[in-house]
């Protein structure tokens, strides 16, 4: 923490600022009553800035929050802001910590060491990405009564991104792509900030009680009408979760990974260093495979291109979270016929060909015809395609289904994908 700033309790606040943290959270909690719970276990901080020479170096505008459930607050900004806005900002924060976006981040697990050229101090510019596809997850189905979103909180529109997705295709679809830099505090992104406190928060257990309550009170708002969609899809996974097939996923591709790179073999491209204890003698040096995939995509008349582009972007991220390089990674497209396998570095530059019937035999001939042959291999279909009778030689095959009545042989591993009910 920078000196001069000190942590203090809620009577650290000026009388006006203390009103209007008082008045927020209750403001807040009747427009959102199904999260009252969760707003009412918020444990506020006081982050005393004004010993502090110059500009304040925390920017806590947002009212961040860490993964112990406590708010952090600035009085300065409890003063500037009205009671609606402050109120909204408790609502998004509560909404970080409900939908543990914490632990759903998918960029590297530990924070970059000190110095390593990193964009935003301690968090990565995949952090920055990420709090912004959460913070876009967040807007994107509020309801909250009167809240109305501050003209800085991001909507899917305004980054030319469709309504619906969750925070992972969001964040997918922004790789690349400039964001506003933005700091909602490490329930987003479990990296710690220096202004947060090391003591013990809410533990795992209680948080999981105050979520199991927030989604019964959804699903109760949402049979008396008071409610729709949105949230309606997390409080059912919350009391009755489903298999994730994204998990599955980076399950079986995983395995097929772990298998390629458990093939040890031998190689008199370098010396061995055991050589010096044979003289006269060349000894063979041991090689480990570099992994490779292959994603064979059905592109016939049946398969909508939207689809298509939810299903890559989810598995090009799964393909990549499990330290296959980009350049690792072929894709064919097929309908009736096999086209050119595309080296494709980011999933928005793939030519999605085809158009006509299906049979991805041919697609599957021509991915284990690739050379080097890839470990995995993984197809993307709906399922209505006839198959071979046997599955190609070498690689293991990951067949991600888009509609639960299509077919998958019995020799590949069947991951049904949810498209949220679209076909």
């Amino acid at each position: 923490m920078e000196p001069g700033v000190r942590l203090l309790g809620l009577d650290g606040l000026p009388a006006d600022a203390r009103q209007n943290w008082a008045a927020a959270r209750v403001w807040a909690a009747s427009q959102a009553p199904y999260l009252a719970t969760a707003l009412l276990a918020l444990q506020p901080l006081v982050v005393d800035q004004s010993g502090v020479e110059g500009d304040p170096p925390y920017d806590l505008r947002r009212l961040p929050v860490d993964q112990g459930w406590r708010v952090y607050l600035d009085p300065y900004v409890l003063t500037d802001l009205d009671v609606p806005t402050i109120g909204y900002w408790l609502v998004h924060q509560v909404a970080h910590l409900i939908r543990d976006h914490a632990g759903r981040f998918p960029g590297a697990a530990s924070p970059p060491a000190e110095g390593d050229g990193d964009l935003f101090g301690r968090r990565t510019a995949d952090s920055v990405r990420w709090n912004v596809s959460a913070d876009i997850e967040i807007n994107d189905d509020l309801e909250a009564g009167d809240i109305t979103l501050p003209p800085e909180a991001p909507l899917p529109g305004q980054l030319g991104l469709p309504e619906g997705w969750l925070a992972e295709q969001y964040w997918h679809a922004l790789e690349g792509r400039s964001v506003p830099e933005v700091d909602c505090g490490s329930a987003t992104d479990a990296r710690p900030r220096e202004w947060e406190t090391n003591q013990p928060g809410l533990d795992g257990p209680s948080s999981g009680l105050i979520r199991r309550e927030v989604a019964r009170r959804v699903l109760e708002a949402l049979e008396a009408g008071r409610m729709t969609g949105g949230w309606g899809l997390w409080a059912e996974e919350v009391l009755a979760p489903k298999e994730n097939w994204r998990q599955q996923f980076a399950s079986a591709i995983r395995r097929g990974v772990a298998d390629a790179v458990g093939r040890l073999d031998f190689t008199y491209e370098r010396p061995s260093r055991r050589a010096s204890a044979a003289q006269g003698v060349i000894l063979p040096s041991m090689r480990q495979p570099v992994p490779r995939v292959a994603i064979v995509i059905d592109t016939s008349a049946s398969m909508r291109q939207e689809l298509l582009a939810q299903a890559l972007g989810e598995v090009n991220g799964v393909v990549r979270a499990v330290g296959i390089g980009r350049r690792e990674l072929n894709v064919i497209c097929c309908d009736e016929q096999a086209y050119d396998a595309q080296r494709v570095l980011d999933a928005r530059t793939l030519r999605l060909e085809g158009g006509g019937g299906t049979d991805l035999g041919e697609g599957l001939r021509a991915a284990a015809e690739l050379r080097p042959r890839p470990h995995v291999l993984v197809v993307l279909t709906d399922g209505h395609t006839p198959w071979p009778d046997r599955p190609p030689a070498g690689p293991r095959v990951v067949v991600g289904v888009l509609d639960a009545d299509g077919s998958v042989p019995g020799w590949a591993k069947r991951v049904l994908i949810d498209t949220g009910g679209k076909k």
